[in-house]
């Protein structure tokens, strides 16, 4: 919630004292304008309407600044017609009200000075309107205390925010100095002016800390949220999987947020900022989720967003269920899943690309891809090992070409990639779901498995080597609504495990297998209640205080 205290009145003093105000300056601040017609520009840049008292004095104000901006001049008649325009002539006394604000300044000398004392007496009353409204946030007991802390925060920088200013400078003062500065720049033909401040990108559009300057770039406390730059992000445009430097470097317009009713959005990036070096944490979740952040990056809880500062082992964040998030880009489902193949059991680091499976199924559907995708090349058999040459038998002799199946996999970057270094092909991120569906569908046919637990629950898990090939596939299911848990089972093992019953019957609608597994828990799964997702314990004690509240 953004409370605006320059738009809010002030409520009563506390023991019926009066407000901060001095109605004698706001007298001479408006008798000034009328008396000289360049005396606004000495107050326009830091007093504002609301800093009056008098809601009259605010009026007159607010029309000599309208005079102001249209390069009108300001007078007592020009200032009536505005009145007039804006339909507070009348109420505010008339041009009789107007004469009596000229008539009653000698000079307009001291504006300046009458201007910084209406400003200050404008600051005193708003900070007493912040008072009260801070003293309500801490009796309100719906309010958790953080959130407390972050609107009171924001309340007190609204003001200071509103008292920031910007002197003016005659431009004959500035032209000699600023046109001797681009000439030198246009001769030394150099990016870089002033002083390097170290960061490539802030040097590229401010030349160097330059002199006389003063570059602050900041943001108030509690609200930056920082990660490090190797932390992967999905790009809402094409699906892919892009690191924070990337990201960056591509100048990516937006990114994924939540929106205020708790849905995943497509939100625009104001700015991207490099904080530097700071201390960063890893934060694991149960389900095998891992990020490096700052400590002030806000997590959202039960309670509201939070720091990680102020969170402890055990406390619920929220993640997501489902990223509904796919690309364009496709390929034909025999070659997707051809693709899944080799990934999961396929040799390809040796003269030749290789795969090994048992599965009458599975097989038969590899030969049959390679075979209608890759006709120049040949399939050959070593017991449960298949490997594909670029020999093929033509006319009655064997004709030797270069393997096509190679190169199509240097394209995906995976020739050459030995079991603890496979990963999805970056252009997985960006296929549509069909061939994405594909592709996992042939890749956990062969590297995974389904079966029952002591209780009947079916179960579905995927082992490999690679780390990297785990996270992918742990990342892949959430675009399907897949709840999955990650994590280490040995030294050169890596699982991720779909447990939850919904996620199981999931998992099956949306993806399914090729072979004897597909034939494997076929009667409707949704039987089994799931066991993910429920409400975290401190939200019934939250409910039953509420309830206890109410009566």
């Amino acid at each position: 919630m953004t409370i605006d205290l320059r738009r809010a009145p002030a409520p009563p003093a506390a023991g019926g004292r009066v407000p901060p105000h001095n109605l004698e300056a706001e007298a001479s601040v408006l008798g000034s304008l009328m008396l000289d017609r360049n005396a606004v520009v000495r107050v326009a840049d830091f007093l504002r309407p609301e800093d009056f008292y008098l809601d009259h004095h605010a009026q007159v104000y607010r029309a000599a600044l309208n005079l102001y901006d249209r390069a009108d001049p300001i007078d007592l008649l020009t200032l009536a017609a505005e009145l007039e325009k804006m339909r507070v002539l009348e109420r505010i006394g008339g041009q009789a009200f107007l004469a009596e604000l000229e008539s009653g300044v000698p000079t307009a000398a001291n504006v300046e000075y009458y201007g910084h004392l209406v400003e200050e007496a404008g600051t005193k009353r708003k900070l007493i309107s912040a008072g009260g409204r801070i003293t309500a946030l801490g009796f309100d007991e719906s309010t958790p205390a953080n959130q407390a802390l972050d609107t009171a925060e924001g309340v007190i920088f609204n003001i200071a925010e509103g008292r920031i200013t910007q002197d003016f400078v005659a431009l004959k003062d500035i032209l000699k100095t600023t046109w001797d500065q681009i000439e030198q720049i246009h001769k030394d033909q150099s990016v870089i002016s002033g002083v390097p401040s170290g960061f490539n990108d802030l040097d590229a559009k401010t030349g160097g800390f330059q002199k006389s300057d003063l570059i602050i770039i900041a943001a108030r406390p509690g609200v930056g949220k920082c990660v490090i730059w190797s932390t992967l992000v999905d790009d809402p445009e094409t699906g892919e999987r892009l690191s924070i430097e990337e990201f960056v470097k591509r100048k990516r317009p937006s990114v994924f947020g939540l929106s205020p009713h708790g849905r995943i959005e497509r939100r625009q990036i104001g700015a991207w900022v490099d904080s530097g070096v700071r201390p960063c944490f890893a934060v694991t979740t149960q389900t095998g989720r891992r990020v490096e952040v700052t400590g002030h990056h806000p997590f959202l809880t039960v309670s509201g967003w939070q720091p990680l500062h102020d969170l402890v082992t055990g406390d619920a964040i929220a993640v997501p269920r489902r990223l509904l998030l796919f690309g364009k880009e496709s390929l034909p489902a025999p070659l997707a899943r051809l693709l899944g193949y080799f990934v999961g059991d396929g040799g390809l680091s040796g003269n030749a690309p290789e795969f090994t499976n048992i599965d009458a199924e599975i097989v038969a559907d590899f030969k049959n891809a390679v075979a209608s995708q890759f006709p120049t090349c040949h399939v050959r058999q070593h017991g449960p090992h298949y490997v594909v040459s670029g020999f093929h038998k033509l006319l009655g002799s064997y004709s030797w070409q270069p393997n096509p199946v190679i190169r199509w996999l240097r394209e995906f970057n995976l020739w050459g990639k030995k079991s603890e270094a496979k990963r999805f092909p970056d252009a997985a991120w960006r296929w549509d779901k069909e061939t994405l569906r594909e592709f996992i569908r042939g890749l956990m046919s062969c590297d995974g498995s389904i079966f029952s637990t002591q209780k009947g629950r079916p179960r579905v898990e995927f082992s490999v080597a690679s780390e990297g090939l785990a996270k992918d596939v742990h990342h892949a299911f959430v675009r399907f609504g897949i709840v999955a848990r990650l994590y280490r089972k040995s030294e050169r093992c890596w699982r991720v495990q779909v447990a939850d019953s919904e996620s199981v019957a999931t998992y099956q609608r949306e993806i399914g297998w090729i072979g004897e597994k597909a034939a494997r828990f076929q009667p409707d799964l949704a039987v089994f209640r799931r066991n993910t997702g429920h409400l975290p314990v401190v939200v019934w004690k939250m409910v039953g205080q509420a309830a206890a509240v109410q009566g």
